[in-house]
């Protein structure tokens, strides 16, 4: 139990530097050119990491030892933070953001690994699940007013130090995690995800499927302010509560889960089908009630459930692929990241072609045809 904390302790420290990372990045990079373009490779720099390099990674992973991998890339990645705190030239920044969410996306993967390493029980791996995502939302609730503070004494490179500093202190706590490895599968199992001959309620298809909902996130993270300021004349307010009331959601959605998710059905598809429709039906309401109260509401409600589905997702995924688990994930953050890309190079351009509203018509109708086929049919 004592390995448990210190593998907890590791990936809190580790999120809670994220999170301050989040806040600051934006603002480093605009503050060294107001250029949109700019803002947009910025945007750029997250999500196509995902794309290009998740698979590579989770093959890397499978040669490695699996705590060493993810010493090592988090080792990489206080180098690459460290490179946004001490240049000016915005170029090479984004060049280390780009780098910094590569290096992210393999920690991550040998995360899951690790994880898998060290708690074999199902119950006590379903708790783990559970507090981590507890602990790092509550962490995210600490940063935002932490962060509001300390912006008025310090500038936004010392605060992303911060991260740095998070990060070393992970890992420490990292080296000190006993591990055991997990067995290599059998030979005539093939060591890679597919996507073929895959019924409903398989890892792929539940991937696919989670992914699609994504979309709904992608959109309140990129056009969430464009919503507000079309419906209220408060638009900091309006947005800092979006902010607020997802942080709340996140941390919700965790504690509930605990009634929600259990061995008895991880294997049926009732919590899948019930949170599509509810996502659904959450984000069609403010596309036609055109009211800013009205939207947090409904987002925050779709933010729970999407929060909850994350988790039985991931748990799924321990129970029935342990041995690959990494290459899973890593398939999820390329749909994920897939999704969000399209979201942002195409949705603004839709956007000023019909309004807002119309667009999360569209996309509500685009998930909802996608997540039919995608659960009716099989995947070739």
């Amino acid at each position: 139990m004592i390995m448990n904390k210190k593998l907890l302790a590791s990936r809190i420290f580790n999120d809670t530097g994220d999170w301050f990372y989040y806040f600051v990045i934006v603002v480093i990079i605009y503050s060294m050119n107001k250029n949109p373009v700019m803002m947009g490779i910025l945007s750029a720099s997250y999500t196509i990491p995902g794309i290009l390099v998740s698979k590579k990674l989770a093959k890397l992973i499978d040669r490695l030892n699996d705590q060493k991998a993810l010493i090592m890339f988090d080792i990489l990645r206080v180098f690459v933070l460290s490179g946004i705190v001490f240049t000016n030239n915005i170029w090479l920044a984004l060049l280390c953001v780009f780098l910094e969410q590569t290096f992210a996306i393999g920690s991550n993967l040998a995360f899951q690994r690790v994880t898998l390493d060290v708690i074999t029980d199902s119950q006590k791996l379903l708790a783990f699940n559970r507090q981590l995502k507890i602990f790092s939302n509550g962490s995210r609730l600490l940063v935002i007013p932490s962060y509001l503070i300390m912006h008025q004494f310090i500038s936004n490179k010392l605060i992303l130090g911060l991260d740095i500093l998070f990060t070393l202190i992970s890992l420490i706590e990292t080296v000190r995690v006993k591990i055991n490895p997990l067995q290599s599968p059998p030979k005539d199992e093939p060591n890679e995800c597919k996507l073929e001959k895959i019924q409903f309620g398989k890892m792929t298809k539940i991937i696919v499927i989670f992914s699609l909902l994504n979309l709904f996130k992608s959109f309140v993270d990129a056009y969430g302010i464009m919503y507000i300021s079309n419906t209220s004349k408060n638009v900091n307010f309006g947005y800092a509560m979006l902010v607020f009331i997802l942080s709340i959601a996140d941390l919700i959605g965790g504690i509930i889960s605990k009634k929600l998710i259990n061995e008895h059905n991880i294997d049926q598809n009732n919590i899948l089908i019930i949170s599509f429709i509810s996502i659904l039906i959450f984000f069609s309401i403010p596309s036609v009630i055109h009211n800013t109260n009205c939207f947090i509401g409904c987002i925050f409600l779709l933010r729970l459930m999407l929060s909850i589905l994350e988790l039985f997702v991931l748990y799924r995924l321990q129970m029935h692929v342990p041995p690959k688990i990494h290459q899973y994930v890593a398939l999820q953050t390329m749909l994920i990241d897939g999704v969000s890309l399209i979201n942002s190079i195409l949705g603004g351009v839709i956007i000023q072609k019909i309004d807002i509203f119309n667009y999360m018509n569209v996309i509500t109708l685009i998930v909802l045809v996608s997540g039919i086929f995608f659960g009716c049919q099989k995947l070739k």
